[in-house]
């Protein structure tokens, strides 16, 4: 009997053995910390293309500088997943790459260096990640996964970008869309139809700007704190001190400067010429009319409609834009990020209220 008792306790405890760590955790947790996450990239819009900056200049024998000066048109393979064009089209754009490189930008989860300014055909399609060591041109009708350029990268029209783009400044063609995120060091430049989802840049400019409202001023601290029921309560004084917080529905009259910001449980309204010296933060939807300047940032549970030669923000005093759906005019200007959940569109004509 002694033979047989002893197997089935060898078995038991081979059967045991696997579940003893987790008993162990169990009774004694050792890792409930939460997982660290480093806070200067929890906002940071630029962590992707700053990742996959860091990641070229780590990579071995990725001297740029030097690779320029190598006297050279071929592409050049490193491995399965990184290739390195030579080839300048300073001299004959037309001709662009050859077919062997155009094939290589197709390959999924690949790098592609171009060391001099890059130019890729219309209606081409890259699905690696581009990296251009200079300018970037991208004909009309071509789609990307993910690219960054150290120079000006020109988005030609009804381009698709996929995942996002960086560079220092960005000009993007009518009938664009970007379907993640767009940042540029300086500036970025939309045309008229184009959409987006997250921008981020010190200017980011909505077609010709030369008309747009001067910056909002700095609003004066402590203010007076009003409370509101709805618009017929306000002062009827084209200047108004103080913070506002509403509970219905708010229009500011047009040409009236607040020294304040404004917060509404409904719609908000701002006439043409508004000047806001803070924030506007509303449960529902924000219309700005022609011409209005808002200094802090503008927040709405809902949609946010801006009419022609608006501004938003300052050179110096970035800010932010969030909401669901946002639709803006030619002409305006907003400095800082700009956060939307169901995408931007950038209307060639006046933007019409929100029905």
């Amino acid at each position: 009997m002694a033979a047989p008792a002893l197997l089935l306790v060898s078995v038991l405890l081979i059967l045991f053995l696997p579940f003893i760590p987790a008993i162990a955790e169990w009774l004694r947790p050792t890792d409930v910390a939460p997982l660290p996450v480093r806070r200067n990239e929890i906002n940071n819009l630029r962590y992707f293309a700053d990742s996959f900056r860091q990641t070229v200049a780590r990579m071995p024998a990725m001297n740029l500088l030097q690779l320029q000066k190598l006297q050279t048109d071929r592409t050049v393979r490193v491995s399965d997943n990184l290739h390195v064009v030579h080839q300048q089209l300073d001299a004959d754009v037309a001709a662009g790459y050859p077919a062997a490189t155009l094939a290589i930008l197709q390959k999924k989860n690949g790098i592609v260096i171009f060391l001099h300014d890059a130019c890729l055909p219309p209606g081409s399609h890259s699905q690696a990640d581009l990296f251009a060591a200079a300018d970037l041109r991208i004909g009309a009708g071509a789609s990307l996964r993910a690219c960054a350029a150290q120079g000006l990268i020109t988005l030609g029209p009804d381009t698709v970008v996929h995942r996002w783009i960086d560079a220092p400044a960005i000009r993007v063609g009518s009938n664009a869309a970007i379907d993640g995120r767009i940042t540029a060091a300086t500036e970025i430049d939309f045309c008229g139809g184009s959409r987006f989802v997250r921008a981020g840049a010190p200017s980011i400019r909505f077609g010709d700007c030369a008309n747009a409202a001067i910056p909002a001023p700095q609003a004066p601290s402590p203010r007076p704190r009003h409370i509101l029921d709805d618009s017929t309560e306000q002062s009827a004084e084209i200047r108004q001190d103080g913070d506002f917080v509403v509970r219905g529905a708010h229009s500011i009259r047009a040409g009236t400067t607040v020294f304040g910001s404004i917060k509404t449980y409904g719609d908000l309204h701002l006439g043409e010429r508004s000047c806001i010296a803070g924030s506007l933060v509303s449960n529902r939807d924000i219309v700005l009319d022609r011409g209005c300047s808002v200094l802090g940032p503008v927040i709405s549970q809902n949609d946010i409609v801006v009419g022609p030669d608006c501004r938003i923000g300052t050179p110096g005093c970035a800010t932010t834009m969030v909401c669901r759906k946002l639709t803006i005019a030619a002409g305006c200007i907003v400095h800082g990020v700009i956060t939307t959940q169901d995408g931007a569109i950038v209307s060639a004509r006046e933007a019409s209220h929100v029905p």
